[in-house]
């Protein structure tokens, strides 16, 4: 009896050292790292796994299959991209819309890695200047900056505004506009070095006192 168990358990070792084979050895020559043992991520895959996905989509549907297609997902690995990526891995239908996806830049930066709210989650695909990443730079629409051109300070919600950018935004729209640099706008008194950005305290366009 433990001799048959011994061939079950050596032929299930096999079949899944096959299997963890299969999809490490895809993933390897894209640059996915899979452990050949448990035929899984590094613990912080989740984190990095976009930026590898927009290089070559075909590396994760080997494995996890399609990721269009909720009922052809999960693979040979059994683990469906859906599970994270209700909607689909890619922007939904009409994302090109400047409705769906600027009111979309303009939320609270979320700390699930999967939601597509705040500027710093653009910038993870399309580069710290939003033209020099994986995806399409914004640039190429919008060409004066990562959003719309004056009144880019309308104070309406008919007009193009900022006035509904969540302030956890700040540190995105820092990196153009420290100091008041590329605006009309700029802090009577500069805050002082090292001070955290913010929208309200002079260490971008406004100070305390708007």
């Amino acid at each position: 009896m433990s001799r048959m168990k011994l061939m079950v358990g050596s032929c299930f070792a096999v079949v899944f050292a096959l299997l963890a084979w299969g999809c490490a050895g895809t993933a390897r020559n894209a640059t996915a790292p899979v452990n050949a043992a448990t035929g899984q991520h590094p613990a912080a895959w989740i984190q990095n796994h976009w930026a590898e996905y927009v290089k070559s989509p075909d590396q994760c549907r080997a494995c996890h299959g399609s990721t269009a297609d909720p009922a052809a997902a999960g693979g040979i690995s059994k683990v469906s991209c859906f599970t994270c990526h209700t909607n689909g891995v890619n922007h939904p239908a009409g994302w090109a819309d400047p409705a769906q996806h600027g009111k979309a830049a303009k939320l609270a930066p979320s700390t699930n890695p999967t939601a597509m709210a705040g500027f710093a989650h653009c910038a993870k695909c399309h580069g710290t200047t939003f033209s020099d990443g994986l995806a399409v730079s914004c640039k190429s629409c919008h060409t004066k900056a990562p959003h719309p051109g004056m009144p880019w300070h309308g104070t309406t919600a008919s007009l193009t505004n900022h006035i509904t950018t969540d302030i956890s935004n700040a540190p995105e729209c820092y990196k153009c506009h420290a100091g008041g640099a590329n605006s009309t706008i700029k802090p009577v008194t500069p805050a002082p070095a090292g001070t955290a950005p913010g929208c309200t305290n002079a260490t971008m366009c406004h100070g305390r006192d708007f």
